[in-house]
C-alpha cells in the first residue's frame, strides 16, 4: 500500500489526471476498470479520450511516493495549480483536493427541477425495469428478484415440503 500522488496520462494528447491516494495501487486499478468497462467514465475528466483510445492509449504512473495523506494531498494541490491546461480534472468550479466543494445550491436547483417533472418518477421506474431477473417460488408462488429468492426464500419456504 502505497500513500502518495499519481498520474492517468494520455499517451497521444499527453493530458493526464493527477489524484492522490491512500492506496495509489488499488486507485489506479479503478482507474484502468472505469476505462476498460467504461463505467463511471462521466465522473473523469477523460471519459471521451478513455472511449476513443481505450486503456492502452493511458500510462498509469506513481508521480511521488508521500509519507502521509495531507503532504500526498499538497502535492496534488501543487500539480493542479502547475499544470492547470494539460489537466483533465481541473473543473473551473471545483479546486481539486484543496477542500474547496463544488456549489451544493447547482444540484439542489438541478433536483427540484428533476422533481417537478411528472414523469420524472415514471420514467426512473421503466429505466430500472427489465434489469434484474425475476424468480417464482414454486412452492408458494411468491415472485422476487432472483438473487435474493434463492439466496433467502427458496430453501427457506413455509409452504416447501
Amino acid at each position: 500500500m502505497t500513500i502518495g500522488v499519481y498520474a492517468v496520462i494520455n499517451k497521444y494528447n499527453r493530458k493526464a489526471y493527477v489524484g492522490s491516494s491512500a492506496n495509489v495501487e488499488r486507485r489506479l486499478v479503478h482507474h484502468r476498470s472505469y476505462i476498460n468497462t467504461k463505467l463511471f467514465l462521466h465522473y473523469q475528466g477523460y471519459a471521451d479520450d478513455a472511449i476513443k483510445y481505450g486503456v492502452d492509449g493511458f500510462e498509469f504512473k506513481l508521480l511521488k511516493q508521500t509519507d502521509t495523506v495531507e503532504e500526498a494531498k499538497e502535492l496534488e494541490t501543487a500539480f493542479l495549480e502547475c499544470f492547470i491546461d494539460d489537466l483533465y480534472n481541473k473543473a473551473p468550479n471545483a479546486n481539486g483536493s484543496t477542500g474547496v466543494q463544488r456549489e451544493r445550491k447547482a444540484y439542489v436547483v438541478g433536483a427540484a427541477k428533476r422533481l417537478q417533472n411528472p414523469d420524472y418518477t415514471k420514467k426512473l421506474s421503466e429505466a430500472c425495469k427489465g434489469k434484474r431477473a425475476l424468480v417464482t417460488c414454486p412452492h408458494c408462488g411468491l415472485t422476487g428478484g432472483g438473487g435474493n429468492m434463492r439466496r433467502y426464500h427458496m430453501d427457506n419456504c413455509k409452504d416447501k415440503k
